[in-house]
């Protein structure tokens, strides 16, 4: 057992050095008798393992929610922080016709689901909606009903959590989210033209 372990680090180590000295991904793959996408899926719980073992504990999910007209074309976007501000994850969405409220909504599920996904069970949630935020921690009550499922969608989904806090940040601090919120809508877009 232990010597099939010092083979697999030592093959991980080869293959880690390869991508520090900038060679293409696929090459390593190659290289290695792997397709490009089971090569990043090891990466990734490498990745992974090392950020737990190492007290990458709480992580930041920054997310956002766009729509251009209010209700009008909108896009979620979300993304798993380190302690240094680095991405560790990133998703994105286009909604079809939503709500800016609807599409912050529609971020937090899936930026949860990713959180989950990837196994962080504690959480810092970082959001540019002080509505949304007082709304989750039950300060703010709900008022519109469409907002109600996705309301209840994410509580279900925090209560999976072992710990999470939520804030609301002003809009430059949450750009990369605002970002990918964005990209779903221009991607959508440009394939209309």
């Amino acid at each position: 057992m232990v010597k099939k372990q010092n083979k697999m680090s030592a093959r991980l180590s080869i293959v880690l050095r390869k991508i520090a000295n900038d060679h293409h991904l696929s090459q390593v793959a190659e290289d290695e008798g792997c397709s490009r996408a089971d090569l990043k899926e090891a990466l990734v719980a490498l990745a992974d393992k090392i950020e737990k073992e190492t007290g990458v504990d709480i992580v930041t999910l920054a997310v956002d929610g766009a729509a251009r007209g209010n209700p009008g074309p909108a896009g979620a976007g979300a993304a798993l922080l380190d302690s240094q501000g680095r991405s560790l994850a990133e998703k994105t969405m286009y909604l079809g016709k939503a709500t800016n409220n609807e599409a912050e909504y529609q971020a937090l599920v899936m930026g949860l689901t990713l959180a989950l996904e990837r196994d962080h069970p504690r959480i810092l949630i970082q959001t540019d909606s002080e509505l949304m935020a007082k709304q989750i921690t039950g300060e703010y009550k709900i008022k519109e009903p469409r907002l109600k499922k996705y309301f209840t969608q994410a509580h279900a989904l925090l209560e999976k959590f072992q710990k999470w806090e939520i804030k609301a940040v002003p809009r430059a601090e949450n750009r990369l989210a605002d970002r990918l919120s964005n990209i779903a809508i221009d991607k959508v877009a440009k394939e209309d033209l």
